[in-house]
């Protein structure tokens, strides 16, 4: 058992719910209800009972729940220490979150940010803006590059980014061989039916094709979820399926014989902005080098 699997057991055990522990670990249920079997397994014992109301702890289960969340916050703690006795010996640290289209688009950037300031060291996660986001509510991270909206208004504030990169637009992309090859434009309607290589619901993107799939009456047919963008463009013809992508990274990603078609939908564009922690104090030369883009 590890840290992570602690967590989601008592996100689970808070909510009473899988679906909605999903929803707010930002993680898929199979993966959420995958890391519960497992942990039940090493431990070798059951942790909630199913028989009369879903997810209600057994005396295991709420033994594990009452210590298991000293653990956690202890361990947040030591975490949190270490970093402050890194502070302490002369070298700033900043943990930054950034997605794997803007870190290529902000790369000049940030390696001159890190020649003019050797004093600090950049510490970079990289994943989906909603997973970032939670990163910054739960003080894992100081700052983020991701995309709109701002899941945490309470404790995140954002400043849209008015730079050369302002955003970016999704595009569907369908091997050549697919119908769907002819079309100019493609809605969220027309895609129903179809087999989806997909970013996983730690990207708006992922979340917005279940979101807007079920507005649509259909349950997308997700047959592969990863969140490398390669991998996905790969799996097209080996899976018969589409997948969506910001056109902004085909300048940088292989896609033979596959063709971009454009997005028409409310969440066809997302914009960036710079996300902050309003309890955390951040000089203004990382905030002005990445306006520079």
């Amino acid at each position: 058992m590890n840290i992570q699997q602690l967590k989601y057991f008592i996100e689970i055990a808070d909510t009473e719910n899988l679906s909605a522990a999903a929803r707010n670990l930002f993680v898929t249920q199979p993966t959420l209800s995958l890391a519960l079997k497992k942990m039940e397994s090493e431990l070798g014992t059951v942790l909630f009972n199913h028989s009369d109301t879903p997810y209600q702890l057994t005396d295991t289960g709420a033994y594990l729940y009452e210590h298991g969340q000293e653990v956690v916050q202890q361990f947040d703690q030591l975490i949190d220490n270490i970093y402050n006795m890194n502070e302490k010996s002369g070298k700033k640290k900043i943990k930054l979150g950034i997605t794997t289209l803007f870190s290529v688009q902000f790369m000049k950037e940030i390696s001159q940010f890190l020649s003019t300031h050797p004093h600090v060291e950049l510490i970079i996660k990289q994943d989906g803006s909603p997973y970032l986001q939670t990163m910054l509510n739960n003080k894992e991270i100081d700052i983020g590059l991701i995309s709109y909206p701002n899941l945490f208004p309470e404790t995140i504030n954002m400043e849209v980014l008015e730079t050369s990169t302002k955003g970016y637009h999704v595009h569907v992309v369908v091997p050549n061989s697919n119908p769907l090859s002819q079309a100019e434009e493609l809605t969220f309607k027309d895609l129903k039916g179809q087999r989806f290589s997909s970013l996983s619901t730690n990207f708006m993107i992922g979340r917005a094709l279940i979101d807007r799939g079920r507005f649509f009456g259909y349950e997308p047919n997700i047959v592969l979820q990863n969140d490398d963008l390669q991998v996905l463009l790969h799996s097209l013809h080996k899976n018969d399926s589409i997948t969506l992508l910001p056109i902004e990274y085909s300048q940088v990603g292989k896609s033979e014989n596959s063709k971009w078609i454009p997005l028409r939908d409310k969440y066809d564009y997302f914009p960036i902005g710079i996300a902050l922690r309003k309890d955390f104090k951040l000089t203004e030369d990382f905030i002005d080098i990445i306006k520079k883009n």
